[in-house]
C-alpha cells in the first residue's frame, strides 16, 4: 500500500483515523538527546553499502546512552525502492542501561535487485531521531532454504502498537544485557531486607504480530523482573491451548533469580501442526509470587476454514426480504440542523422509512465549498449512537440502525430484551433482518442524492464491532455501490463454534451468556433454537459475496468474538478479493485496534479514493 497524503478523521466510539506523527516533543528529545550524550550510529555492514545473495542486507546499530536513567523505546525501520515505493517495515525492541553502550545489527530480508533507502525512526524515552541511509543489491534470489526471513503476504502488521512494551512484542531485540540475567539497580536508602513487591513478567512472541507459518520453530522472548529483595526459585510455564481450551502442549523452565535481578531467555512451544488461532498460559510459580498471564498467537492463519452453516433458504430469505424492502416508500427526510453544522460543514438530520416501516436516522455533514466529495458511511457499535463527523473532504453519513431511538426501541422491542435477542423466536421478525436492511437503506439515500455533492464512485463503508460486521454486511449485499471497507474487529460470525468455544472458555462470553439466559427463563427457547435463526445472519454466510478491497483488523485476545471465527471468514472472501484486500492482526489486544492503526487506515482511505478518482479523470480527459 503505498502512502499518499494523510487525512485526520475521526469517528467516535468507533473509529481513530490520524495520522502517524512523531510523537510532541520529539524534537526536543532529538535536540536534548544530542546535548546530553545519546549517540546514535547506523550504518550498513558492508562498507559500500553493496549487499548480494551472498551478503544478506544487514545493519549495524551502536547506542550510547549517557543519561542516568535507563532509555527504552523502539526503533521503526521502512524501506523503499527507487521509485519511493515503501516495500517493507519492521521494528526491534530498544533497552540501553543508564550509562550504558549496546551494539547489535539486524538483517533486513530482500532478495530483489535494486537501490533502496532505509528510513530509521528511532524513539526513546528522551530521545528521538530519524536515519536515513541508501543502499543496493544485486545478484541472483537467494536460496529456498535462505528464504526464512521473507516476510509472509500475511505478515502485514508494522502497527506501533506492536513495538512497545505494551503490547505484542518484535521479531528482534535490541537489549544491553541479553541471554542473561542482570541486577536491577538497587534503590538509594535503607529499606527492609523481605520488602514487598513483584514479579514483571514480559511475553513477547519472535514474530511482531504473533502470526508463525513454521509449526515446529514458535518462539517467545521472556523477560522476568524480580521487584523483591529476596531470591526467588520455582518454574515459568508457557502452557498453549486450543481456542476450545484443549489442551496442545507446554514448555516449562526451572528459574532461578538474584534479588531485585532480571532474567532474560528464549522459550519455544511444542510443535504446532494444525492452522488456527491458539491461547498461552504464561504461568509463573516462585517463592514469593505466582502469576498466570494470557498470550495468544496464529498459526498459518491464510488457511484456518471452518464449515458454513448456510440454511438451505438463504438466498431466497434475503431475495424476499430485499424484495420487501422495495415495496415500502423510503420517504427521505434531509433536514438542515443549525445546532450541528459549522461555519465549514452543513449536517443535516436524515430520516428514512425502512423494512417493516420502521422510522431510520442518522447524520449527513457535507462539507460547504462546492464539489463532488467521497462518501463515507460510518455504522455503530452494538446499540452505540453515533453523532455527526466534520471531514474537510469527505461527505460523511453516520447511520443509526433502529434500537438506538428511544422511540423506536419502545415500539419495536416492548418487553425491553437484549436488542440481540429480540424477536429471535422468529427469523422473518428477527431484529436484525431489520437492522441488514437499514444499512442498505442507508446506501440507497447516497445513490439517490448524488445531486448534494455524493461522487458515486468513491463510496466507502466501515465502522468497529458490530459496525464493521454491518459494512461487510452492506458490501455483499451491494457489491457494485461499495468501494472499500474499513472493517475493524467485526463480530457475529460464526454461531456454532462460539457456542462452542464459550463452553470452556469463561473469557469469551458475551453474546452467548445473553443467550443462555434467555434460554433460563425460556425453557423452549433452547440453544439450538436460537442459533438456528442466527445462522441467516452470520456474517461469515457473506462473505463470498463482498466483492470490493477490504482493510480488515482482527485482535487475538478479543473477548467479544472468537478470533478463529473472524479470520476464517475472512479467507472465505474471494481470492481475488483477499488480493486486493489487507489484515492487520494485533496478539496482545482486546476488543480494540491500536492508535496507530489509524495511520494506515487513512492511507486506505486515501489510496482508494483518491487514487480511484484520478482514474476516472484521466478516463475522460478531465486532468
Amino acid at each position: 500500500m503505498k502512502p499518499a497524503f494523510i487525512y485526520k478523521i475521526n469517528l467516535l466510539g468507533i473509529l481513530l483515523i490520524g495520522l502517524f506523527f512523531m510523537p510532541p516533543g520529539a524534537q526536543a528529545f532529538q535536540k536534548q538527546g544530542r546535548d546530553q550524550g545519546v549517540v546514535i550510529l547506523l550504518n550498513a555492514a558492508n562498507k559500500k553499502a553493496g549487499f548480494s545473495a551472498r551478503k544478506p542486507v544487514r545493519f549495524k546499530i551502536s547506542i550510547e546512552n549517557n543519561f542516568t536513567t535507563d532509555q527504552e523505546g523502539t526503533l521503526v525501520y521502512t524501506v523503499k525502492n527507487n521509485t519511493g515505493e515503501t516495500i517493507l517495515r519492521n521494528s526491534l525492541d530498544v533497552r540501553v542501561n543508564a550509562r550504558k553502550k549496546i551494539a547489535s545489527s539486524f538483517e533486513v530480508p530482500l532478495d530483489a535487485e535494486g537501490q533502496y533507502t532505509l528510513n530509521a525512526n528511532i524513539e526513546l524515552n528522551d530521545h528521538a531521531e530519524v536515519i536515513t541511509r541508501e543502499f543496493s543489491y544485486s545478484g541472483p534470489p537467494r536460496k529456498a532454504n535462505d528464504r526464512r526471513n521473507i516476510p509472509n503476504p500475511y505478515d502485514q502488521n508494522w502497527s506501533r502498537d506492536n513495538i512497545n512494551e505494551s503490547d505484542a512484542s518484535t521479531k528482534e531485540a535490541l537489549v544491553a544485557e541479553s541471554d542473561k540475567e542482570v541486577a536491577a539497580e538497587e534503590p538509594q536508602g535503607e529499606e527492609e531486607e523481605h520488602e514487598e513487591g513483584e514479579i514483571i513478567t514480559k511475553v513477547k512472541p519472535y514474530n511482531a504480530n504473533g502470526l508463525f507459518f513454521n509449526g515446529k520453530n514458535i518462539r517467545y522472548s521472556v523477560t522476568l523482573i524480580n521487584k523483591y529483595k529476596i531470591k526467588q526459585e520455582g518454574t515459568f510455564k508457557l502452557i498453549v491451548k486450543t481456542e476450545e481450551g484443549k489442551p496442545v502442549g507446554e514448555t516449562a523452565v526451572n528459574i532461578k533469580m538474584r534479588k531485585k535481578g532480571i532474567k532474560k531467555f528464549m522459550v519455544k512451544l511444542p510443535e504446532i501442526t494444525n492452522a488456527g488461532v491458539y491461547n498461552i498460559d504464561a504461568a509463573l510459580n516462585v517463592s514469593t509470587y505466582d502469576d498466570t498471564t494470557k498470550h495468544a498467537f496464529g498459526y498459518r492463519i491464510n488457511q484456518i476454514a471452518t464449515p458454513y452453516h448456510l440454511p438451505p433458504d438463504f438466498d431466497e430469505f434475503w431475495k424476499t426480504t430485499r424484495n420487501e424492502l422495495a415495496g415500502i416508500d423510503p420517504q427521505y427526510r434531509i433536514i438542515p440542523d443549525e445546532s450541528k453544522s459549522t461555519y465549514f460543514h452543513t449536517v443535516y438530520r436524515v430520516e428514512f422509512q425502512s423494512l417493516g416501516n420502521v422510522p431510520v436516522f442518522g447524520w449527513l455533514s457535507i462539507p460547504k465549498p462546492r464539489g463532488k466529495y467521497p462518501v463515507l458511511i460510518g455504522f455503530g457499535g452494538y446499540k452505540i449512537e453515533l453523532n455527526p463527523l466534520y471531514f474537510d473532504d469527505f461527505i460523511s453519513f453516520t447511520v443509526n440502525v433502529r434500537g438506538i431511538d428511544k422511540k423506536v426501541k419502545e415500539m419495536i422491542n416492548p418487553e425491553n430484551r437484549e436488542q440481540l435477542l429480540v424477536n429471535i423466536e422468529n427469523k422473518e421478525d428477527y431484529i436484525y433482518r431489520g437492522i441488514y436492511m437499514d444499512c442498505v437503506r442507508a446506501v440507497e439515500l447516497i445513490y439517490a442524492h448524488a445531486d448534494m455533492g455524493m461522487d458515486l464512485k468513491r463510496v466507502i463503508a466501515f465502522g468497529g464491532s458490530q459496525g464493521a460486521s454491518l459494512s461487510l454486511v452492506a458490501a455483499a449485499m451491494m457489491p457494485d455501490k461499495i468501494n472499500t471497507v474499513v472493517a475493524n474487529n467485526p463480530i457475529f460470525f460464526d454461531w456454532v463454534r462460539h457456542v462452542e468455544i464459550t463452553e470452556s472458555n469463561p473469557d469469551v462470553q458475551f453474546p452467548i451468556r445473553d443467550l443462555r439466559r434467555f434460554r433460563d427463563k425460556n425453557p423452549d427457547m433452547t440453544i439450538d433454537r436460537m442459533v438456528h435463526t442466527l445462522q441467516y445472519f452470520e456474517v461469515q454466510n457473506f462473505m463470498p459475496a463482498v466483492a470490493c478491497p477490504v482493510l480488515y483488523a482482527v485482535s487475538l485476545l478479543d473477548e467479544f468474538v472468537p478470533p478463529g471465527t473472524a479470520l476464517a471468514a475472512y479467507n472465505k472472501m474471494s481470492p481475488e478479493t483477499i488480493a486486493k484486500s489487507e489484515i492487520y492482526v494485533f496478539p496482545k489486544l482486546g476488543h480494540e485496534v491500536p492508535r496507530s492503526h489509524d495511520a494506515f487506515v487513512s492511507k486506505w482511505f486515501l489510496e482508494k479514493v483518491v487514487k480511484k478518482r484520478k482514474f476516472v479523470k484521466n478516463e475522460f480527459g478531465n486532468q
